[in-house]
């Protein structure tokens, strides 16, 4: 029987997290460990997440080694266990930013 240790609770794997990926038919794109914004397939392949966001790719989570960037500059702080659909409008919205905070002047 095969066990799956990949829980998000198994403490056998503390440096794994809910990480996002993307699939462009059958080949799954994983975070760069180091390079924001770049996601690497088989053979090495890298392209950029407006890449795959135009060529149609699906937005998913899975349990991945943790990358460092993907907190910062995806999640700020939302929950990592997400649909397809809130993943992609995180990463939709991952440039933009946030809007001052009422009755405050620059």
């Amino acid at each position: 029987m095969i066990v799956n240790k990949m829980a998000s609770t198994d403490e056998d794997y503390p440096d794994y997290e809910f990480e996002p990926f993307f699939m462009l038919g059958k080949a799954m794109y994983v975070p760069h460990y180091d390079k924001k914004h770049q996601w690497v397939s088989y053979g090495g392949e890298v392209k950029t997440t407006v890449e795959l966001m135009t060529l149609g790719a699906k937005p998913e989570v899975k349990h991945l080694w943790k990358r460092s960037w993907t907190e910062k500059e995806i999640f700020k702080g939302r929950d990592r266990k997400c649909s397809s659909e809130e993943l992609k409008y995180m990463l939709l919205n991952q440039h933009v930013s946030p809007a001052p905070a009422k009755g405050k002047k620059k």
